[in-house]
């Protein structure tokens, strides 16, 4: 939690400062197509259903990562250089933040009834083929 104060409080601010069509052209970009497809590719071949596919796309790698890479850039590239790359990484996020958070709910509930529909039954809030796992304890060997 402290992580994602600090990167409001500091990042966010300094990012606006540098906005323009280019960097939220880049994280729009980067929300959809740049990290869409290589998660797409990756679950080629998977047996997973389009539906499934395009919900982890869509969903898929995000989150703290993002914040250390924007880290990682302004020790190694320094200011003014890194300030452009702070900018989009920051922008991402917060793109990301509200977009992933608007979508969430809704396309959970129609990836609900997707797994109800394939599985002929009626749309509930439990996730359907998902088995139960419990913590199996053996008993020490003697000896």
């Amino acid at each position: 939690m402290l992580v994602w104060l600090a990167f409001g409080a500091v990042a966010v601010a300094l990012a606006v400062g540098v906005l323009n069509w280019q960097v939220v052209l880049y994280a729009v970009l980067s929300l959809t197509v740049i990290r869409m497809a290589p998660v797409a590719a990756a679950l080629a071949g998977s047996g997973l259903d389009r539906a499934t596919i395009a919900l982890v796309a869509w969903f898929g790698p995000r989150g703290l990562a993002s914040v250390v890479f924007c880290l990682l850039a302004l020790e190694e590239l320094g200011s003014p250089a890194a300030d452009h790359a702070a900018a989009v990484i920051t922008i991402t996020v917060v793109l990301s933040v509200l977009a992933h958070g608007a979508t969430a709910d809704p396309l959970a509930s129609r990836y609900a009834r997707h797994l109800a529909r394939q599985a002929d039954q009626p749309a509930s809030t439990d996730i359907p083929g998902i088995p139960e796992r419990r913590l199996i304890r053996r008993a020490a060997s003697p000896g």
